[in-house]
């Protein structure tokens, strides 16, 4: 493997920055940048890769349907700088898919998710007690990304799957897919839980539909494996019980009129609702910087008595048809279920069980609003984009094949 030390150490920069440094994840993108710049923009615009660079360019531009209305403001310039990462990550990504990188650096995100749960962890053991009153009240142990326990999960989860699905035929990345897996029960962030779900649902019809009988057989094996281990991990850990018993309690006591804004799942019912009722008035297509503004004064005569201290809907497409109307949202829609399509046509069951469950998750998160959620999505999607088969196994040495099973 030629070369590839250069955009490994590039994406270990990049998750740094992701865990630990908002600062270091805006540098990483002008590094990335300036590798993209040492290499011909032939490689990058192959065929191949054409599909991509578009899906990564288009967020920027629809999102400026949503930046006219008020004067392309401070809010609206920083939302496009944002959504600018899709820019990177896909030129990027066309790149270390001609350079045949994508499963080392897919690797390296798969050991940095294991470095970054050393602090939950270890914040778990030794707080046992406090970690049980959290759950009880719906929050969660402290955890890098600046404690936002939703994008950590997203982060989480899609390391569980790929060192599962990508690195089936490796051992120890198997035993870390469990461990991640139980890792993700234990530290209970609802988020990584669902995603889990949905990719592994995606999984298995893409085995039902193509799998081989022996495939299909470890299907079987390990859904009752999965099965088996989150039956064990919930009479273990008073925890995830705990964790469950708040979201039953929190779902039983929204009632028309009322909500207790210290309850997560009241306050997105709450939000949303008024979100929703906006757009039914009127009020959509206001442009990014107004949503905030718009909502909370909605809210605020709707409960004059609370305080939901949220602005953004929390739900992904109410955001979009708030901030750039029903155009901004069919066009934004278009492109969030373009991987899944992709997916599905190049038998790409890793990018289509992804794809599928950060779109399952954007239906209680406005994720793909903040630098987190963004710079994973477009990370992940532009690696697995032009992976070479995505199904079940990774890649080998072929003359005939036009990749490589890279090592460092």
């Amino acid at each position: 493997m030629k070369k590839a030390w250069l955009p490994v150490l590039l994406m270990i920069i990049s998750l740094a920055g992701l865990l630990w440094s908002r600062a270091i994840l805006s540098l990483s993108a002008a590094l990335w940048i300036v590798w993209l710049f040492a290499h011909s923009r032939k490689d990058i615009t192959k065929k191949e890769n054409k599909s991509l660079l578009i899906w990564g360019i288009a967020p920027v531009f629809i999102a400026l349907l949503g930046c006219w209305q008020n004067g392309f403001d401070k809010e609206d310039l920083d939302h496009l700088l944002t959504l600018s990462t899709y820019i990177v990550a896909a030129l990027a990504g066309s790149l270390i898919a001609v350079k045949h990188h994508q499963s080392v650096l897919l690797k390296y995100w798969v050991w940095m998710s294991v470095i970054a749960l050393s602090y939950p962890l270890f914040w778990y053991i030794t707080h046992y007690q406090e970690a049980l009153v959290r759950y009880g009240s719906g929050q969660t142990v402290p955890v890098w990304m600046d404690h936002d326990h939703v994008r950590f999960g997203i982060f989480l989860a899609i390391a569980c799957f790929i060192s599962f699905v990508i690195y089936t035929e490796q051992k120890i990345m198997r035993l870390i897919s469990l461990f991640l897996l139980a890792a993700i029960l234990l530290l209970a962030i609802r988020t990584a839980w669902i995603m889990i779900l949905i990719m592994i649902f995606v999984a298995a019809l893409f085995i039902l539909i193509e799998g081989t009988r022996a495939q299909k057989k470890r299907l079987i094996i390990g859904i009752l494996a999965i099965l088996l281990l989150g039956a064990i991990t919930y009479q273990l850990s008073p925890g995830i019980q705990q964790k469950l018993a708040y979201t039953l309690y929190d779902w039983q006591q929204f009632e028309a009129g009322k909500a207790n804004p210290t309850l997560s799942d009241a306050t997105r019912r709450v939000i949303n609702g008024e979100a929703w009722q906006l757009i039914q008035s009127g009020q959509n297509n206001i442009g990014w910087s107004a949503i905030d503004d718009v909502i909370r004064k909605s809210v605020q005569a709707s409960y004059p008595e609370q305080t939901f201290d949220f602005g953004w809907p929390f739900n992904q497409w109410l955001f979009w048809w708030m901030g750039s109307g029903i155009t901004g949202l069919v066009l934004f829609s278009i492109w969030l279920l373009f991987p899944l399509i992709r997916g599905i046509q190049k038998r790409n069951m890793a990018l289509s069980a992804v794809s599928a469950a950060i779109m399952v998750s954007c239906l209680v998160e406005t994720n793909l609003a903040y630098q987190y959620s963004v710079w994973i999505h477009a990370w992940i999607i532009a690696l697995l984009w032009n992976y070479p088969t995505g199904f079940l196994r990774e890649p080998t040495t072929s003359k005939s094949g036009n990749y490589e099973n890279q090592k460092v």
